[in-house]
C-alpha cells in the first residue's frame, strides 16, 4: 500500500517507520515546529520525506493527517473528491476548533454541558470574573495548538491574575464554570460506515511535572485501554455516531469528561483528530498491520486488532519543553543511548534522526549509526500490562534505559488511578481497568 502521512506537528515518525517495516511504501510530509528542526526523521530507511504533500496525494492509497489545522481546507476538498483520507472533515474538525460549536453538538445529542460563556477577548473575560466572583476554567477558542493555554483557576482572584500576566490569544476565549470531579476520556475510531474497533478510555496527565505542577503541556503521559464495554462511551459518544459519519469524519474522535461525585459526566471538549502522545499507545496496542485497518475502515470494513491490555505512554522531552527553546542547538543532535532490539518496540520516536555517533560496544568505544535528537519532543515510551500498576512500571523501566542529556519526564503517570479507579468503579465507569488486578 502507498501511504502518505501529512504531518503538520512533527509527530508522525513512529507511524511512518512502523508502516515501512510492515512493507508499505511511505512518503512523509513533515512540518516540524519550529521549522529549523528540519532534520527530524533523517537517516531512517524506508521512509521518503517530501516537501509538497499535495503533489503526492494521487499516488497514495491512504492519506493519514496527524492534525486538523493548517491543511484542512485542502484535505477536505480532496475528501469530497473521494480520496482515501483517514482524518476529519472541516465540519467535524470545527467541533474541536470552535469550542462553542462543540458544546452545541453535545447539547443536540442530549449531553448536558458545564455552564460556559464566550468572550471576544481576555479583557471581556476578566470583567466577567470580576462581576460573578466565581471559579472558572479558561480555554481558547482556537485550534489544538492553543490547548496549552487551558487554565484551571484556584479562585476568581487567581484567574484574574493569570489572565493579566498571560499574553492574550487571538480571537475569542471561553470561561467554563469549574466542576469538581475525576477526569476520564473516551474515544473511538470511525470509518465510512461508523465505529470500528473497541472503545478506548483514558486518563491524561496534562501538567509537565508530577503532582500536577508546572506548565500545561497538553499531555505529558496517559494511561488508556481498549474495551468492548464502556459505560461512558455508550452514554455519550455512541449517540453521535450517525451524525459524525454524515459530517464525513474519519479517524479518531475523543471526548474529555469530568465525572462528579454523583456519577454525572460533564464533557469538557472534543478532540477530532489523532491525539498525541496517546496515538502512539494505540499504535503499540495494534496487533496486526499498523495502518491497513485504516484503509479498510474507509471502505466500510472493520479489521482492527487492538489489544485490551492496559497501556501507559510517557513523553520524554528535552530543552525547555513545553516552552520553545530559543537556542535550538540545546535540543539538536543529542545522542540517545540505551535503544536496543528488545526495547525499540516500546519506543516511538518523534523529534529523532539517525546518524553516526560515538557509543559503547561492551567496554569498547565505537562509532556507529544511532538515534539523536532533532527537537525537544523527543519520543514517547509505552508499556502494557494486566493492570495500571504493571503497565506503568513497564513503561518506566524502559524510560530508565533511555539516556540523553537532561531529559524531561513526568514520573507519576498513572499513580492517581490508585485512588480514582475505585471511585469510578462505584459509579459504573472504567470497569475494564484495575490499578492492581483483582483489587479495583
Amino acid at each position: 500500500m502507498n501511504i502518505l502521512i501529512v504531518d503538520d506537528d512533527g509527530v508522525g515518525l513512529s507511524y511512518a517507520l512502523r508502516a515501512a517495516q510492515a512493507g508499505h511504501q511511505v512518503r512523509w510530509f513533515v512540518q516540524p515546529k519550529p521549522a529549523n528542526d528540519k532534520t527530524v526523521g533523517e537517516g531512517f530507511k524506508g521512509v521518503q520525506k517530501v516537501d509538497n504533500w499535495v503533489s503526492h496525494a494521487k499516488w497514495a492509497d491512504l492519506i493519514f493527517p496527524t492534525t486538523n489545522t493548517r491543511f484542512m481546507p485542502k484535505l477536505d476538498a480532496m475528501k469530497k473528491m473521494g480520496m482515501p483520507i483517514f482524518g476529519p472533515s472541516l465540519e467535524s474538525a470545527k467541533l474541536e476548533i470552535d469550542r462553542a460549536a462543540g458544546m452545541k453538538f453535545f447539547e443536540k445529542h442530549g449531553i448536558e454541558c458545564v455552564p460556559y460563556e464566550t468572550f471576544p477577548n481576555m479583557a471581556a473575560a476578566e470583567k466577567h470574573v470580576w462581576k460573578t466572583g466565581d471559579r472558572y476554567v479558561f480555554k481558547t477558542m482556537g485550534d489544538n495548538e492553543d490547548k496549552a493555554l487551558t487554565y484551571v483557576s484556584k479562585s476568581p482572584a487567581d484567574m484574574i491574575e493569570w489572565m493579566r500576566r498571560t499574553p492574550p490569544p487571538k480571537g475569542e476565549v471561553m470561561l467554563q464554570t469549574f466542576v469538581e470531579g475525576i477526569e476520564l476520556g473516551v474515544s473511538r475510531y470511525i470509518g465510512s460506515k461508523g465505529f470500528v474497533g473497541q472503545w478506548n478510555e483514558s486518563r491524561e496527565h496534562k501538567k509537565t511535572m508530577s503532582g500536577e505542577f508546572g506548565p500545561n503541556c497538553g499531555e505529558a503521559g496517559t494511561v488508556a485501554w481498549f474495551t468492548d464495554d464502556s459505560k461512558i462511551g455508550k452514554e455519550t459518544l455512541a449517540k453521535m455516531e450517525e451524525d459524525l459519519v454524515k459530517m464525513g469524519h474519519a479517524g479518531d474522535v475523543a471526548i474529555g469528561f469530568m465525572i462528579d461525585d454523583k456519577g454525572k459526566p460533564w464533557p469538557t471538549e472534543f478532540t477530532m483528530r489523532a491525539g498525541w502522545p496517546c496515538s502512539n499507545l494505540f499504535l503499540g496496542s495494534t496487533k496486526g498491520d499498523p495502518m491497513q485497518w485504516m484503509k479498510d475502515a474507509l471502505e466500510g470494513n472493520d479489521t482492527t486488532s487492538f489489544s485490551e491490555a492496559i497501556g501507559c505512554c510517557i513523553v520524554m522531552a528535552a530543552g525547555a519543553w513545553p516552552n520553545e527553546t530559543e537556542d535550538r542547538t540545546r535540543v539538536m543532535g543529542l545522542p540517545i543511548y540505551g535503544t536496543t532490539k528488545t526495547n525499540t518496540k516500546h519506543l516511538h520516536p518523534q523529534a529523532v534522526r539517525l546518524e553516526k555517533g560515538v557509543d559503547l560496544d561492551g567496554e569498547t568505544l565505537v562509532e556507529r549509526p544511532m538515534w539523536k535528537t532533532a527537537g525537544d519532543y523527543v519520543m514517547v515510551v509505552t508499556g502494557f500490562g494486566k493492570d495500571v500498576k504493571q503497565a506503568c512500571e513497564r513503561a518506566y523501566k524502559t524510560v530508565k534505559q533511555i539516556k540523553f542529556s537532561n531529559p524531561i519526564v513526568r514520573d507519576d503517570v498513572g499513580e492517581c488511578l490508585e485512588e480514582e479507579l475505585p471511585k469510578l468503579h462505584a459509579l459504573g465507569y472504567a470497569t475494564h481497568a484495575d490499578y492492581v488486578a483483582g483489587k479495583g
